[in-house]
């Protein structure tokens, strides 16, 4: 009986619109990893706007693209394969004719029985593609008639390449085509004075400006920069944390000398450690916890702990404190847990999200330290700091109960 599934495989191989081979570096391990798969849609953005010029070549500048031009051509990632790299193959989906107007566009994978797309520049965009690439690779130049729109478009597509990694273009075909980071650079600074590369770097933050939502940051070496998080919560947090070092991770615009000159799209990684979980969706899984989950009589977390810890965490986060791992507790109320150090501390809300009781053990010398703090209290975080402050000094707690 035949193998369906190998059947269907070679298929998708032999019908794929591209096949791109990712080489060196993360692709040794065989795999995918999940951040290059915007650059599978960043191509297929540019092998349409590439299909329109040539439309338009074809049929004459006064010519307006058709309506469902776009539309009309679809990839997807059909099949991966393992080996020394990692393979995709990508074919072309068509649409399916949907049986009742109740019922969404489907596309089905590209096969010989379904009509073909009645514009051929989509494959002549491909081409088109692979032979500027081809073209930069060997003579280490644009050449001139590349237009000047086109430009841009390419530096979404391998954004997410290394220095030491690429792709080929038309793996197992006539001709494969060879690109990189390199390639990718040369064909973006032909016509621009920037382009758009990964931030990866160590920042300290600076304050910023409330009205506009703008975070301050200086370099390494005293440049500074700003940026613009994408929550208010995210941006009090880096406002309240002014002088902190941190890690900035995303997208920034370079210089054709690798300068960076402005920071587009970025996350702040603090160097504290602690969970990575974002505290509000964890407590959310903790919201859905059912009664009975630690033995038959014990409730469900309330709503007051809940809501109580997350207003205790949302101060806590502005201050220099990793980040707490949370957890249930029988009595429905909830615990948040550190390990700074040698200590090894706790937080738990009670039930009516009246009182945080706090405790933290030295394991190496068994010391413990212990309060209890009223949640309504105009003193809480200095409280809280004060608790947090003394698993670094020698100095006696005081009572705070």
């Amino acid at each position: 009986m035949p193998n369906t599934s190998i059947n269907s495989e070679a298929a998708a191989a032999e019908d794929s619109f591209a096949r791109f081979r990712f080489a060196g570096g993360r692709f040794d391990y065989h795999t995918i990893p999940l951040e290059v798969l915007p650059d599978l849609a960043a191509y297929r953005k540019l092998v349409v706007e590439v299909a329109k010029m040539l439309f338009r070549r074809r049929m004459g500048e006064r010519v307006r693209v058709p309506k469902g031009f776009e539309d009309s051509f679809q990839i997807g990632l059909a099949h991966i394969e393992g080996g020394s790299s990692a393979v995709a193959y990508m074919p072309r989906l068509c649409p399916v004719a949907s049986q009742s107007s109740q019922q969404p566009l489907k596309f089905a994978a590209n096969q010989s029985s379904l009509d073909q797309s009645p514009y051929p520049d989509f494959d002549d965009a491909r081409d088109y593609i692979d032979n500027l690439i081809d073209s930069v690779g060997s003579t280490g130049s644009v050449p001139q008639e590349f237009p000047v729109e086109l430009a841009g478009l390419f530096n979404s597509f391998g954004q997410s390449l290394h220095e030491d990694e690429f792709i080929e273009l038309g793996f197992n075909g006539a001709k494969a085509v060879r690109y990189d980071t390199f390639i990718r650079k040369k064909i973006v600074l032909s016509r621009e004075t920037t382009y758009e590369n990964a931030v990866d770097a160590l920042f300290v933050l600076n304050g910023g400006v409330v009205a506009q939502g703008a975070i301050h940051v200086l370099d390494v070496n005293g440049g500074s920069f700003d940026f613009q998080p994408s929550t208010e919560f995210e941006f009090r947090k880096a406002y309240n944390r002014a002088s902190e070092n941190v890690r900035l991770v995303g997208t920034g615009l370079y210089d054709k000398n690798e300068r960076l000159r402005r920071l587009l799209s970025v996350n702040v990684i603090y160097s504290e450690g602690g969970a990575t979980q974002p505290f509000e969706s964890r407590l959310e899984e903790i919201r859905a916890t059912p009664a009975g989950w630690y033995d038959n009589e014990n409730p469900a977390p309330s709503t007051a702990a809940i809501e109580a810890m997350r207003c205790l965490l949302v101060d806590v986060s502005m201050q220099p404190v990793p980040l707490p791992h949370l957890y249930p507790l029988p009595s429905g109320g909830i615990a948040a847990e550190w390990s700074i150090g040698a200590w090894e501390a706790s937080a738990e809300v009670n039930e009516t999200g009246s009182q945080v009781n706090l405790n933290a053990v030295n394991t190496d010398t068994a010391d413990d330290i212990n309060m209890v703090i009223d949640l309504q209290s105009t003193e809480l975080m200095s409280q809280f700091m004060t608790f947090i402050n003394a698993m670094s000094s020698d100095e006696e707690m005081p009572d705070a109960n």
